[in-house]
């Protein structure tokens, strides 16, 4: 029974860390991401996109995503970084 109970116990500690490890990557992923209107107007790095409706008909609600001039900066320093960490490591 002790060890029924250990069992249980383990697998749910896995779980609670393996959902806190989830939600803190989807959380870096875009700073944007559920932002209203005016407060992605307001963050340079993010841009508003309005609703519209699809060619097979379904709508999409407008969103707050990552700018493209924020993507592009982020993946040259992102490069940047590589680069520097190839001629120390030579």
């Amino acid at each position: 029974m002790q060890t029924k109970h250990s069992i249980i116990r383990s697998f749910l500690l896995t779980a609670t860390l393996a959902g806190a490890t989830m939600s803190m990557h989807a959380s870096a992923a875009s700073a944007c991401k559920g932002l209203e209107s005016k407060a992605c107007g307001s963050n340079s790095a993010c841009t508003w996109v309005d609703g519209y409706e699809r060619k097979d008909g379904r709508k999409v609600n407008a969103f707050c995503r990552t700018s493209p001039s924020a993507k592009k900066a982020s993946k040259a320093a992102t490069e940047k970084a590589k680069k520097s960490t190839a001629k120390k490591a030579s």
